[in-house]
């Protein structure tokens, strides 16, 4: 056989094989984590950040996605993404937000966290995601200086 006949035939035999591994994750219930309730993102986020106290402002993302919280004490915003069969969990302090841009009802965070670099929110009621939007402007970092509730000294690259 020639090379290239070769080479097709491993193509087209691991998309064969991707495909059933897929189809029988699918036959066996796998299924996407949808945080279903605010209980149930609230788990996760006391699951991996100790001590986070979830205040009243809060936002479960009507596709069951996403959810935000502003701590009781105002220190930090939880966040909770479903991703796969998990949840990506940050608590959010002063400084780590590079940007929170909002477009109708939806609201786009960048975050200096190189393993979650962006978040995608769709809120679903107008005016929520500008509300979102302007309580993270604390938790914002200023191009090449401190975020606002840091200290002079103390400032991050």
């Amino acid at each position: 056989m020639n090379d290239s006949l070769t080479y097709a035939l491993a193509l087209i035999g691991s998309a064969f094989g991707i495909g059933l591994i897929v189809l029988l994750n699918m036959a066996m219930g796998w299924t996407r984590l949808r945080l279903n309730t605010e209980d149930e993102a609230q788990r996760f986020l006391k699951r991996d950040v100790m001590g986070f106290q979830v205040g009243s402002e809060l936002v479960l993302t009507p596709d069951r996605c996403a959810y935000l919280c502003l701590e009781a004490n105002g220190a930090r915003i939880g966040l909770v993404l479903a991703r796969g069969d998990n949840a990506v969990v940050r608590a959010l302090r002063p400084g780590d937000v590079r940007s929170a841009q909002v477009s109708g009802t939806t609201l786009t965070l960048a975050l200096f966290d190189y393993t979650l670099p962006r978040a995608v929110l769709e809120l679903g009621r107008d005016g929520q995601a500008t509300d979102w939007a302007d309580r993270l402007q604390d938790f914002v970092r200023a191009p090449g200086g401190a975020a606002g509730n840091e200290a002079p000294y103390a400032k991050s690259a």
